[in-house]
């Protein structure tokens, strides 16, 4: 499609008229997805075009989420493919996305909504998805969706709770945090445990790891992570983990994932919502006296203490399932270049220059 026009900014608006016009005109479609299609009907056939690819549970459950929390509900759950399909609109959605629940759950609806509008422009229900054009906003300083920490003496993204992402747990701290987790009553004593034991993250512990991945007499877990192709990694674990988890096994049974559901026996071992035992955990940082901490903290502390150890940086990067070391000494907080090749490349400071030349082309 082309237009003209007699200055540059004139042929953009001439094209971009076309392209609405022509947008306005199209009648296109196929049996499931038309121009006509609900935005929510279209999402559900996202979702299970995207359930074909052999996406991982997690992957498929954030997608499912974003869906349900920003496309179903909101500015454009009325709204047909091809009256969703407009800049202003999108943008307008988003910003209130980003206002109420944060820059990030823009971002992620944004994602969510271009799959819906590609998948729509792939099948003829619209001529073309305008989200090429669409810029993700941030949230307006003081709104609720705003997490960034307006203190002076705090500059981190911290969620206003002073998150540091930088910092991991003194003994005393770890102790105090285990501490307060076998005290709390939401089932985290175990979880906690096991974070301090493995490394692992919080969405591998809660949903990658079952009873059949545990050998107790072995005192290996197979974490079957899906991050990253180190991710899926088999752990040694320690004595005093191994007998928790053979206690817990005792308690609630080897049935399904060795952090599910213990309260409904209905549902013994099915995946818990990681929201709410993320909500558990900070309690838990609240009463130990850490309130800066996250749910990471756990890997860092378990990174520094492998470091501590003398461990070398593949092993600790093995252990948290990095696919880059890089990654793991961000974790320890190097910063300082490593100094080997440096030594060992170095010429004597009165070692004479090797002379150089131009040599000519001719």
């Amino acid at each position: 499609m082309t237009a003209s026009g007699k200055t540059e900014a004139a042929a953009r608006r001439a094209l971009l008229a076309k392209v609405n016009e022509v947008r306005d005109e199209h009648r296109g479609g196929d049996g499931v997805l038309r121009h006509d299609t609900r935005l929510t009907v279209a999402a559900d056939v996202w979702l299970d075009a995207k359930a074909r690819e052999d996406l991982s549970r997690n992957t498929m459950r954030d997608y499912t989420g974003y869906v349900d929390r920003s496309i179903k509900v909101g500015a454009l759950e009325a709204l047909t493919v091809m009256q969703a399909n407009d800049v202003a609109r999108i943008e307008t959605w988003l910003t209130g996305i980003a206002d109420d629940r944060g820059a990030t759950a823009a971002k992620q609806s944004r994602k969510v909504l271009s799959g819906i509008l590609g998948l729509a422009e792939r099948r003829g229900a619209i001529p073309s998805s305008v989200m090429h054009r669409v810029k993700t906003p941030g949230s307006k300083p003081g709104s609720t969706g705003d997490r960034k920490c307006h203190d002076t003496d705090c500059d981190l993204d911290c969620g206003k709770r002073h998150l540091d992402t930088r910092r991991a747990f003194t003994q005393d701290e770890a102790a105090a945090v285990l501490d307060a987790a076998n005290s709390a009553k939401a089932d985290v004593g175990d979880l906690a445990a096991f974070l301090f034991g493995t490394g692992v993250r919080i969405s591998e512990a809660l949903h990658c790891v079952s009873w059949d991945d545990v050998a107790l007499d072995e005192q290996t877990v197979h974490v079957r992570g899906t991050k990253t192709a180190q991710a899926d990694r088999v752990l040694a674990i320690g004595d005093d983990l191994t007998e928790r988890l053979r206690e817990r096994a005792g308690l609630h049974g080897t049935t399904g994932l060795v952090f599910g559901v213990t309260y409904f026996t209905s549902k013994l071992g099915e995946p818990r919502d990681r929201n709410n035992v993320s909500k558990a955990l900070r309690r838990v940082f609240a009463a130990a006296g850490v309130p800066w901490a996250g749910t990471h903290t756990f890997r860092r502390t378990v990174a520094s203490w492998l470091d501590e150890a003398g461990a070398p940086l593949a092993e600790i990067a093995n252990q948290l399932g990095h696919a880059d070391t890089n990654v793991t000494a961000k974790y320890l907080g190097r910063k300082v270049a490593p100094t080997r090749a440096a030594s060992v490349m170095a010429l004597p400071m009165t070692a004479k220059r090797p002379s150089l030349k131009v040599i000519s082309r001719e």
